[in-house]
């Protein structure tokens, strides 16, 4: 008994997480990005890999995908967020590019050369896209 309870435990802890892939375009001139990189491209600190100019796509703010990528990646709450971009806009610094859906963002990566953004890993099945850097993250509802 207490062998299937921890079977279900482990299954519901698996269907509560969200494997979280930083991706590129299919062309990325990376494999990998650190995650100092990552943040560096999300918070527009940085805007160049190999002299191209990256599109930084974001989801929308509720999206459970960039809950999570501010949690695990940027390491900042939303209101931390919120006050980091009401000071940047001042210094001429602007927040990624939104997406309205998963769809949209495979688009973009299809379409423009360098482009990154975030996904489930599931929705990237038999997509062309470099993934560069990979986390999971615990579903808090």
């Amino acid at each position: 008994m207490l062998k299937i309870l921890l079977l279900l435990i482990f299954i519901m802890l698996e269907l509560c997480s969200i494997e979280l892939v930083v991706i590129g375009d299919k062309d990325f001139s990376e494999n990998n990005l650190t995650i100092q990189q990552i943040r560096a491209f999300f918070l527009d600190k940085k805007h160049f890999i190999k002299e191209e100019k990256i599109l930084v796509m974001n989801h929308k703010a509720n999206h459970p995908l960039r809950q999570c990528f501010e949690k695990e990646i940027l390491k900042k709450t939303k209101r931390s967020l919120e006050r980091y971009w009401q000071k940047a806009y001042y210094l001429g610094k602007r927040p990624p590019k939104i997406i309205s859906s998963t769809n949209m963002l495979f688009l973009y990566l299809d379409t423009v050369h360098p482009a990154i953004g975030y996904s489930d890993l599931n929705d990237t099945v038999d997509r062309e896209v470099t993934i560069l850097y990979q986390a999971t993250c615990k579903n808090d509802s």
